[in-house]
């Protein structure tokens, strides 16, 4: 009798650890997903939450806010792990699959040499970001340790300029301002980058989404431009752009069409296009329901290269799939 409690007592302190393993001895192979994104306003960090929540029927669904901050993504993971999850599907909603790339690979565990410059929030208590939280420029040698972390995770490869998919929401949004496209002109309007090789990827991703405006109808012309929005010297000259294409747009009886590129709200282009006449919703990419199935895309991309079941597969994924009605 001993003998069989010690077998019992044995089996008891090794249940959680067969559970959580897989049948090859790895970590569980359950599937989770967590997505990356800025973060700002509480409407905007809503807009992201009610993207991602049709997603969360199918597996375990964390946000992590911030410009890939440490104590944020560790929380994010050890949520999910202590949900059981063992593979991690990591998809970031950035415009550009460039923004904080390396930072996010070496703070993951992806990389073991950390950026030359560390991007670090001053404020380390979780609360969301806003568009005017300050920002330290770390050294790599002051870069802070990788994430802990058992579950295997994957980073996907592309940024939302990167998807047709997503082409179609700005289409959608001119689509449904447009009234007479042979008077109209159209001002896609993006963050932009300061490096200059950069933030012409920038114009050149988006002006291959914006082919879909110009197939829309007969509009005078269809412009990207991007704000610099963090770097004074060249946005000062991007502003005169922007306004100067506007005022050209009106002459002659015409109308500007005015599409933020941005995951959420108008940013700060109202305060760049003051005294100007355009039209606008003020709507970017969300909320719309085709930035739900880009992450659902992502995430089953991720999953798949580390082996994991996808359990966002299309005949199961019920989201709402209307994009032009949005």
């Amino acid at each position: 009798m001993p003998f069989l409690r010690q077998i019992v007592f044995l089996i008891a302190a090794l249940l959680p650890v067969t559970l959580l393993a897989g049948t090859d001895g790895t970590a569980s192979s359950k599937p989770g997903l967590l997505v990356m994104a800025h973060g700002g306003s509480d409407e905007w960090n809503a807009a992201v939450r009610e993207a991602v929540a049709p997603l969360r029927s199918f597996c375990p669904v964390e946000i992590a806010f911030g410009m890939a901050q440490r104590d944020v993504l560790q929380r994010a993971v050890s949520r999910l792990e202590t949900q059981g999850v063992g593979r991690v599907a990591v998809v970031r909603l950035f415009v550009s699959a460039e923004s904080f790339r390396h930072q996010t690979e070496y703070l993951l565990g992806l990389r073991s040499d950390p950026p030359r410059l560390f991007i670090d929030h001053s404020s380390h208590t979780g609360v969301p970001l806003t568009d005017h939280d300050s920002v330290n420029l770390l050294s790599g040698e002051m870069a802070p340790r990788p994430v802990h972390r058992k579950a295997a995770i994957a980073l996907n490869k592309e940024g939302l300029y990167d998807s047709e998919l997503i082409g179609d929401i700005i289409a959608a949004r001119v689509r449904n301002l447009s009234l007479s496209p042979e008077s109209e002109s159209v001002l896609v309007l993006a963050h932009g980058e300061g490096n200059d090789a950069v933030n012409r990827r920038w114009i050149l991703k988006l002006n291959s989404l914006a082919a879909k405006i110009r197939r829309m109808g007969p509009f005078r012309t269809v412009r990207v431009e991007t704000l610099r929005e963090d770097w004074h010297d060249k946005r000062s000259q991007a502003e005169k752009q922007i306004r100067r294409f506007v005022r050209e747009g009106n002459q002659d009886g015409g109308q500007v069409i005015v599409v933020p590129f941005r995951v959420f709200g108008f940013g700060p282009y109202a305060s760049v296009l003051q005294d100007l006449t355009y039209l606008s919703d003020g709507l970017a990419l969300l909320p719309h329901s085709a930035v739900t199935e880009w992450i659902r895309q992502q995430a089953g991309i991720c999953l798949k290269d580390i082996g994991a079941n996808n359990p966002f597969q299309a005949s199961s994924f019920s989201g709402e799939t209307d994009f032009d009605s949005q």
